[in-house]
């Protein structure tokens, strides 16, 4: 990965282009420009936060998709739904579960005192299911109102690439509901990559009759 990037960043260092690697090799921030091990690393987390979270958005709404077929059938009939729906996805069975943290300066949350240099776990998944916040948490309601979840994270930390990943989630569930007929799954539950902070089937076997 290392190797690519760095190869990546010295084609663009010789002919820039009008794309958001050569604005980062150039590196026209206030705050200085990065040094090359900074900039390999940000590259090579783009690229993969760019896939994978949204590879496991995708899935995670099919699967939804398919254990609700009332939903599938619905979605059908109404493509404008797809918008609402991708925010239930992201709230019911979101690709990332949780993040860590270390605190700068002694916090207190809820009655409980967190030291300056403590690693703090963000269950966002668990939140974006709280009950005080959502009602009826724990069922996948596709036109749900008032869906302020924590599938992008928040504050200064929200996903930069969100607009990109709701804009894809978009496209492929209403491609499926619009062309697959019939679409079942063949193993239910499916088998999950062993990762628990990324949370995505490994696969997800699903027949179908025909295209359309």
């Amino acid at each position: 990965m290392g190797e690519y990037m760095a190869s990546l960043v010295e084609a663009r260092r010789a002919r820039p282009a009008d794309d958001l690697l050569s604005a980062l090799v150039a590196g026209d921030d206030p705050d200085g420009r990065m040094d090359e091990m900074e900039l390999l690393n940000t590259l090579a987390l783009l690229l993969v936060a760019g896939h994978e979270t949204t590879v496991n958005l995708i899935s995670n709404g099919t699967l939804a998709l398919l254990r609700h077929p009332d939903v599938l059938d619905r979605l059908r009939r109404e493509p404008g739904l797809v918008v609402t729906l991708a925010e239930e996805v992201l709230r019911y069975d979101p690709p990332v579960q949780f993040r860590t943290r270390t605190t700068l300066a002694d916090v207190a949350v809820a009655g409980v005192n967190i030291p300056k240099g403590a690693t703090v776990v963000l269950l966002l998944a668990s939140g974006s299911r709280d009950p005080v916040r959502f009602p009826d948490a724990g069922r996948f309601v596709p036109d749900r109102e008032d869906n302020q979840h924590l599938g992008f994270g928040g504050g200064i930390h929200y996903c930069v690439g969100a607009p990109l990943a709701r804009i894809e989630a978009h496209v492929a569930l209403g491609a499926l509901a619009r062309r697959l007929v019939a679409p079942r799954l063949v193993a239910d539950p499916p088998s999950y990559r062993r990762n628990a902070a990324l949370r995505g089937p490994q696969h997800l076997f699903v027949q179908f009759d025909w295209l359309r």
